[in-house]
């Protein structure tokens, strides 16, 4: 009898690599027979510098000849395609040393200075500027050409090797100097017909001033005709008229600094010293606002964040965004899409450039549009797939079921299908106005902020109605204040229909198969714009806090909040419970959600329930449904006390992120035109009584519910209507 043979592929480990790295060659004159013996050499010596400097350069070519870019052919036996390895491995070390050397980082610098020894070492003494426009130059001359279109010639015969320099440098200097010999065409044109010729700075684009035909005054005003030249390449120059009228004012501590431009923007930062500074964007637009016609396209704008733009491609933008080496996003919510940066301090000038291009200036093809509609799908599914992100968006729907905060915050199938280059223009033009713009920056100085926007073009948006003039005779300022003061010219509550109505509700998705019961009751709470019910729900639900039913404990854990010791501790049966708060601007959404084995959920909804409903009772009185382990139901002074410091203590751990410090500049300017200091927070948070926390509960029960499940939801939906008139929750 004979044992059965398995056949099974395993993973190349890394000896297999490196063996296919070191691959038979016959010449040994190329860089990469070089490369292969110095390998061996350096495995030898167990040298830590070379070896995986040259590990490195080997995996890049194989990784080039298994996926050549853009479909063209790469050979590991031609110095040429190796040499551009080389070039692209040294420009990402000069990079590094860069940033390392800004950050102050000079230990790491010089390990990246010897690395980079090591890969010049491989290829001949590089060409400078200087030599590359000689030879360009004698080139040019010989072919008598000039303009952009002559760039393959000059290419061709120039005779470079490409191991003397990078093939893009080389490229550069060829186009510079064919621009320069255009416009030096032109200017000598220009004065033999009488009119003076010039070009943009980065020569591409001329404007011709008649001086020939022109009048006196016209002369003296340097009056601007059309061009009748063509230009010799695609302008990326971005035509700028701004009156770079604004106003700046500074918050009451002096740390923030807010300055209202007359088409209602507005640009805010803190000079928050550190060795990284942080920009956004912050656009408010999101899926509130959107009806049946641009249901999701919050969500598609977000996706097609940092693609191609006026002034960069894709390739262009991904480049750009992977030199600067620090975090990059963006994210759409119900009430905001914001794209951020952490950069180092130098980098900010490219973030703002980046964050101005896909903001203000995108373009939506064709092709993107599609790459959406294949992959969108895939995102829907697998958020569908995990329950802790689909049933909060669920449990909004069932809330509010007029629309606002109830439309999906994801594009959905259909529409998705629907959309068009013509339509996501016609979105973006409609909602990334001035005045619903906020630029704001921490660690950066504020002038510098201000004049990136304007070289940007953030200041010369037109806003959708015309903004206060910015005359300078007004000493007040009122102009600026009502920018301020309403969050821009054309501000959130002029948006039509777009008030929330809170309805409540209940949606039951039967799912036999799945391993946990999930239930979520919520209510109706305080938005925004209640300050003060704000920082009692926060309390509340600090107060309540939970989690799931393993936890390592320690500080912070929330070990000993209501939902563990009341609820996880005593019902060993019930897997996770934990409080949540959705907060938005005109309303919010507080309550409990919990999971359970299958056939238990609706005892699960009588023990949130009974939560709910102690934490409004009275201190120390029993709520209607009594246990033998709670020795008072309602909120206790000390109770409210370690919430309260549980609240501060995650209040000022998350304000030491240069992130959420960004954010929460960003979005409290951009929602009610003022910065509130972490200082008043605390103070706010102080303030707060066990009284204010049994009202707080007891207006969550004054509103209609909203009820969730998934999994097996028989039991719930068959009890719920009892149980939640037991603990007098409205259905």
């Amino acid at each position: 009898m004979f044992a059965p043979r398995l056949y099974f592929r395993a993973r190349p480990t890394t000896t297999a690599v490196l063996r296919r790295c070191l691959g038979s060659t016959a010449d040994a004159q190329t860089l990469d027979a070089r490369l292969k013996a110095d390998l061996k050499a350096a495995m030898k010596a167990k040298d830590k510098v070379r070896l995986p400097v040259i590990k490195g350069i080997l995996s890049d070519i194989l990784y080039a000849e298994k996926n050549p870019a853009g479909g063209a052919s790469f050979s590991r036996g031609s110095d040429a395609d190796v040499a551009a390895i080389f070039q692209r491995a040294i420009r990402r070390r000069n990079d590094s040393i860069e940033s390392f050397v800004g950050g102050g980082r000079e230990d790491l610098a010089e390990t990246e200075r010897a690395k980079l020894a090591i890969l010049q070492d491989y290829l001949p003494t590089q060409l400078t500027v200087e030599q590359i426009e000689e030879r360009a130059n004698q080139v040019i001359q010989q072919l008598g050409v000039t303009g952009s279109k002559a760039m393959g010639a000059v290419m061709r015969d120039i005779g470079i090797n490409p191991t003397e320099a990078p093939k893009a440098k080389i490229a550069e200097v060829v186009k510079r100097l064919l621009t320069s010999s255009a416009a030096a065409r032109i200017g000598r044109h220009a004065q033999r017909t009488g009119s003076l010729g010039g070009l943009s700075a980065d020569g591409q684009s001329v404007a011709c001033f008649g001086f020939k035909n022109a009048t006196n005054s016209q002369r003296a005003a340097g009056y601007r005709f059309k061009s009748t030249v063509t230009p010799a390449a695609k302008d990326t120059s971005i035509p700028l008229n701004s009156k770079t009228q604004y106003t700046t004012e500074a918050s009451a501590d002096g740390k923030t600094l807010v300055t209202a431009f007359p088409n209602g923007l507005r640009i805010t930062s803190e000079a928050n010293p550190g060795h990284f500074a942080a920009v956004g964007v912050y656009v408010d637009a999101g899926s509130r606002y959107e009806d049946g016609s641009t249901s999701g396209y919050a969500h598609l704008m977000d996706r097609l964040a940092f693609r191609n733009s006026e002034r960069f491609t894709s390739a262009e933008a991904m480049a750009a965004i992977e030199k600067l080496g620090g975090s990059i996003m963006s994210s759409s919510s119900r009430e905001c899409i914001m794209y951020q940066a952490a950069v180092f301090p130098q980098d900010v000038p490219t973030a703002v450039k980046l964050l101005a291009d896909t903001t203000l200036r995108p373009k939506f093809l064709p092709e993107d549009v599609g790459e959406l509609q294949a992959t969108v799908p895939w995102e829907l599914q697998d958020v569908e797939s995990k329950a802790d992100m689909f049933l909060p968006e669920k449990l909004h729907e069932a809330a509010f079921r007029s629309g606002t905060l109830g439309n999906p915050l994801l594009c959905p199938i259909g529409q998705l299908h629907r959309a068009t280059v013509d339509s996501l223009a016609e979105y973006h033009e409609r909602w990334y106005r001035p005045e619903r713009i906020v630029v704001a920056a921490i660690g950066v100085d504020h002038q510098q902020l201000i004049n990136l926007c304007i070289d940007n073009g953030f200041a010369d948006l037109a806003p959708s109605h015309p903004a206060p003039a910015a005359d300078q005779s007004d000493s007040n300022g009122s102009w600026f204040r009502k920018i301020l003061a309403t969050g821009g010219a054309n501000s959130r509550i002029a948006v039509p229909s777009c008030k929330s109505v809170y309805t409540g509700g209940t949606w039951f998705d039967s799912k036999p198969d799945v391993d946990f019961t999930q239930v979520y009751l919520g209510f109706k709470s305080a938005g925004i714009d209640n300050e003060h019910g704000l920082y009692v729900y926060a309390v509340l639900q600090m107060l309540l806090g939970g989690g799931g039913s393993f936890s390592a404990g320690g500080p912070g854990k929330g070990m000993y909040s209501r939902l563990y010791t009341r609820v996880l501790n005593q019902h060993a049966w019930i897997e996770s419970c934990v409080a949540f708060h959705h907060c938005y601007t005109d309303a919010g959404l507080f309550g409990i959600s919990a999971s359970c084995r299958p056939r238990n959920e609706h005892a699960l909804f009588d023990v949130i329930a009974t939560e709910i409903e102690a934490v409004a009772a009275t201190s120390g009185k029993r709520s209607s449904f009594r246990r033998p382990y709670a020795s008072q139901e309602g909120a206790s002074l000390f109770e409210v006390k370690r919430a309260k410091n549980q609240l501060k203590s995650n209040l000022l751990m998350n304000l030491e992120s240069r992130m959420v410090q960004l954010e929460d500049l960003g979005r409290q300017i951009q929602v009610s035109g003022r910065k509130v200091p972490a200082e008043a927070m605390i103070q706010h948070i102080e303030a707060i009584t066990p009284e204010d926390i049994r009202k707080g509960a007891a207006e969550l029960l004054a509103s209609p519910a909203t009820v969730l499940a998934q999994g097996c939801v028989d039991g719930i939906s068959q009890f719920c209507p009892q149980v939640a008139a037991n603990h007098g929750i409205k259905l």
